[in-house]
């Protein structure tokens, strides 16, 4: 799902990518760790509108939420989303067809905004995500807070 671009671009394209790109191995952890402890689900990256202004320097550390959402949680904790019913049953699918050690589906979510990607040919995989940041969790802590449902 691909929002109007005045609401997600700002001024610099397509910011998505970016986040994703600095944040992956957060992603990938919360990701296998999710999948460790619930089984299936989907990654909710929660981000500040702040994490994102134009005078954010990508070097600075950016504190956003993560939440993992099981597969038998999905239908319950998404209704809060208000998402349409098409949208839901594209969530759905991904979650129950996605390879969990070597793909990710992921929503971001930025105020009422919502985006829905299923990340394939990872170039590092969710299990050595969670290795590489448990082994070095001091680097990557102060950017996240993570839950599990």
């Amino acid at each position: 799902m691909k929002l109007k671009d005045s609401d997600w671009q700002g001024n610099f394209g397509y910011w998505q990518k970016s986040f994703i790109h600095n944040h992956l191995m957060m992603i990938g952890y919360t990701a296998w760790q999710g999948f460790l402890e619930y089984g299936r689900g989907v990654v909710v990256c929660d981000i500040d509108r702040q994490a994102i202004a134009p005078s954010n320097a990508s070097l600075e550390v950016t504190q956003f939420k993560s939440q993992f959402i099981a597969e038998q949680e999905l239908i319950t904790s998404i209704q809060a989303f208000s998402l349409d019913q098409d949208l839901i049953s594209v969530l759905v699918q991904a979650v129950g067809n996605y390879v969990p050690d070597r793909e990710i589906v992921l929503l971001m979510k930025m105020e009422e905004h919502l985006e829905i990607n299923l990340f394939q040919n990872l170039k590092i995989f969710p299990p050595d995500c969670y290795v590489q940041v448990s082994r070095r969790w001091e680097e990557f802590q102060p950017c996240l807070e993570t839950q599990t449902k």
